[in-house]
């Protein structure tokens, strides 16, 4: 039942962000809300309402600089949002489990920006 509620959430959300407005002046924290928190949680320690339905536990993004020696890689963390990364979750380039969103395809300065933008806000999330 658990993950027949996390697919109905999952299927929402998709919806919601394949409609919601393509405002350029929305914030970082909304981008991650709707990209990224149904996995990682609003907190970023990888506990969203997906996460108990997922076989690999999402990543807590709090805790990337500790996991690369106290430094945060800003350009690996860009890689993984342009490409996914690897990451079973995110899927492949071709795929990525946000679409488009982040797609520097058609146009790259806007795409770029948003990346840019939502590595910013991870930074900010880092545990000191």
């Amino acid at each position: 039942m658990r993950v027949r509620a996390a697919s109905a959430a999952l299927a929402c959300a998709v919806l919601v962000a394949g409609i919601a407005p393509r405002a350029s002046a929305q914030s970082a924290a909304d981008d991650f809300v709707r990209h990224c928190a149904l996995c990682h949680g609003l907190d970023g320690r990888g506990h969203g309402p997906l996460a108990e339905a997922m076989k690999i536990v999402p990543a807590d993004l709090t805790r990337i600089a500790a996991r690369h020696k106290g430094q945060f890689p800003s350009a690996k963390v860009a890689d993984v949002i342009r490409n996914g990364g690897g990451v079973l979750g995110h899927g492949s380039s071709a795929m990525l489990a946000w679409g488009l969103y982040f797609s520097e395809k058609h146009r790259p300065e806007v795409g770029r920006a948003r990346i840019r933008r939502l590595v910013h806000y991870l930074e900010s999330l880092q545990e000191k």
